[in-house]
């Protein structure tokens, strides 16, 4: 079937299946979460399916816009052949790919739904009957929006309308008693929690760990501190934890849902750009993010008690890169700027507002 123009709205009269593919990162699949919000708004008797990465499917828990999740593990090929097996059996009137790679669009296509909605990106449109621009341009050049805005185009490519902005989150029962009775076993829960997150999935937005150190010694006196960590970052938290001067907690090995168990308990997270970031987002607690080479325009909320902290100046900021080109003192400067100072500043004030808002 031939792609369709955007300009063309597709006949949504006979969808009674749907499915969105959003696998891949924690966060981005985070930031789909108003989209799947539109679609439910208006699509309101259709079977809606998300596929996404193993172990992720408790950031769509309880989530009244999805009816099924489907986990992918992409490291077996013998789960993804049974996958694609479920794929075609899916019988799906309409697929939204979210990723838009080459293997989201061939998943895609493999559905062979009448309606197939991605992003027009060369050597992947062809798996889509209707595709939509990935990075719209304005008269001076590329426009930078909130992400989850790019997954509200493929919704309004339908003709669907936008119900907001809002990330959205649900932590399980199960995962809060678990990370509930952790927390009275340490002593958690009578002070204000800061969290704070030192790993970055980029080696170029990961600030300096020592100051995350510093910034938590300057923290610890109003709050009580925990050190958050995920698959590989035990040994990083471990060393910030270890330089700092006062009293902190190491968080457990936790599942994206204890994670956000953890999060819901806190009254500040601190990191780098990062997937629990959003996840904190999405529950209402405050965060201070510090950028570099991703911009707050797109990563950071435009609104809500979150702050985002960066070097001011420099005319390689926003790069996008995962490795730092830049030789000797210009090395990573962007993460390099940023102070100790002006993080705890932005700490203070925000810790000060959630305090008195929940007083």
């Amino acid at each position: 079937m031939p792609a369709r123009d955007v300009t063309d709205t597709p006949d949504l009269s006979r969808v009674r299946r749907v499915l969105v593919i959003r696998h891949r990162a924690a966060g981005d699949l985070l930031l789909t979460t108003p989209a799947l919000r539109a679609l439910r708004a208006g699509l309101l008797s259709a079977r809606i399916d998300v596929l996404v990465s193993r172990g992720m499917g408790a950031l769509l828990h309880g989530n009244p816009d999805v009816d099924h999740v489907i986990e992918i593990d992409r490291s077996s090929v013998v789960s993804q052949l049974r996958h694609y097996t479920k794929l075609l059996a899916g019988r799906y009137d309409l697929v939204l790919d979210m990723v838009s790679n080459p293997r989201s669009a061939f998943m895609a296509a493999l559905t062979r739904a009448s309606i197939r909605v991605g992003f027009d990106i060369p050597g992947r449109s062809w798996a889509y009957t209707a595709r939509v621009p990935r990075d719209p341009v304005g008269p001076g050049g590329p426009v930078v929006r909130y992400a989850p805005e790019a997954s509200l185009d493929l919704v309004r490519a339908l003709g669907l309308a936008p119900r907001g902005l809002t990330l959205k989150l649900r932590v399980a029962a199960e995962a809060r008693e678990h990370m509930d009775a952790w927390m009275r076993e340490r002593g958690l829960g009578s002070r204000a929690i800061v969290a704070c997150l030192p790993a970055g999935s980029w080696s170029t937005k990961t600030w300096i760990p020592e100051r995350f150190s510093s910034v938590m010694d300057a923290m610890h006196e109003e709050a009580d501190v925990v050190w958050l960590w995920g698959p590989g970052g035990e040994p990083l938290a471990r060393a910030c934890l270890n330089r700092m001067k006062g009293p902190s907690t190491l968080a457990p090995p936790t599942t994206w849902g204890e994670l956000a168990a953890l999060l819901e308990r806190a009254s500040l997270l601190v990191s780098n750009d990062s997937g629990p970031k959003h996840a904190a987002i999405a529950l209402g607690v405050p965060t201070v993010t510090i950028f570099g080479p991703t911009n707050p325009g797109a990563w950071h909320p435009p609104a809500g008690p979150h702050a985002a902290v960066e070097a001011t100046g420099l005319p390689c900021l926003h790069c996008n890169e995962t490795r730092c080109p830049l030789p000797g003192e210009q090395y990573l400067r962007c993460m390099r700027d940023v102070s100790v100072e002006q993080v705890v500043e932005a700490c203070r004030l925000r810790l000060a507002e959630r305090i008195g808002a929940t007083a």
